[in-house]
């Protein structure tokens, strides 16, 4: 019998690592982490942008020519995969042409990737609206989880250490149930304690709306978890009140997690704008990897790419 999606996705055979060889080690030694936690192979890739144009003197028309920058790629590259080999995971690398948005999903997909690890790009204010990253394409165009680690995420724990503490952050938007049955089965393969959050922006209702809302959300925690995949030990259930990132940023410190889980709303809603400004800091200011897990994009995937079991659970 097929493992279900789900399952699949919790404990990862097959990972993906985006590069730009420019990262430095953090982002290798939080994948060998994450690797080794389910002993999954990696395939490190790292894509060549198109071949650089040049204007041909005669007539002024452009004239491609081949990036020179092929054989020195390739060796970054197999130095960079031999950290893995010396950690014990199975890394094959990947050179890959195009732009980096385009051929990273098509290159997961073909290879049928359990999750993919990307670092952030630091850029802010408007550098950061001058164009996407490939960690912000990659969470839009993917409905495998993507792990984003960002410039504060503490270097990885060393092989062999369990994974601790998870924190999900919950909106109660549409595949929200997806979302915490995916974050329920990474902390029952780990082992791990699981919290989950919803936070409460009060400050424009009065006290009998707050208390109202304060219930109700306390009611929708519990039913995401009633009766869903084991999280092995009960989950802790929060309601905070305040702005979403700030909120979130400060019970991961309070209680020092291992990893965020959030869900990304589907760029074509109407709350793609806050969504993404919320993952932004996250991703920016968190001290932990954060994983993006789409479940909109999940639900909306054509039948044969989701199993038929997690769609069940999903309803």
């Amino acid at each position: 019998m097929t493992r279900s999606t789900i399952a699949r996705w919790s404990k990862p055979e097959l990972i993906v690592v985006a590069t730009n060889l420019f990262e430095g080690y953090r982002l290798m030694l939080h994948a060998i982490y994450q690797a080794s936690l389910s002993n999954a192979k990696v395939l490190l890739v790292h894509v060549i942008p198109p071949a650089h144009t040049h204007t041909q003197t005669s007539n002024g028309s452009p004239l491609s020519l081949p990036s020179p920058e092929v054989p020195t790629v390739k060796t970054k590259l197999e130095e960079e995969a031999e950290e893995f080999w010396r950690a014990g995971i199975l890394c094959e690398p990947v050179i890959l042409r195009g732009f980096p948005g385009e051929q990273i999903p098509i290159f997961v997909r073909s290879q049928s990737a359990d999750r993919v690890i990307v670092a952030a790009r630091n850029t802010t204010g408007v550098a950061r609206l001058i164009g996407p990253s490939v960690a912000q394409e990659l969470m839009s165009a993917l409905d495998v989880p993507v792990c984003v680690i960002g410039r504060r995420a503490r270097p990885g724990a060393a092989g062999n250490t369990p994974l601790g503490r998870i924190l999900l952050a919950t909106s109660f938007h549409r595949g929200d149930s997806l979302l915490v049955n995916f974050a329920c089965a990474v902390a029952e393969f780990n082992h791990s304690p699981i919290t989950l959050l919803h936070v409460l922006d009060t400050h424009r209702i009065n006290k009998q709306q707050r208390e109202s809302a304060l219930i109700t959300a306390q009611r929708n925690l519990f039913a995401l978890t009633h009766n869903r995949m084991s999280c092995g030990s009960q989950p802790l259930l929060l309601v905070r009140e305040g702005e979403p990132a700030k909120t979130i940023l400060s019970e991961a410190g309070s209680m020092p997690q291992d990893l965020v889980i959030i869900g990304s709303a589907n760029p074509s809603t109407g709350s793609s704008l806050l969504s993404e400004s919320i993952t932004h800091r996250l991703v920016s200011e968190a001290q932990c990897p954060v994983l993006i897990f789409n479940p909109e994009a999940v639900l909306e995937a054509p039948y044969d790419a989701v199993d038929r079991e997690t769609r069940l659970a999903h309803s």
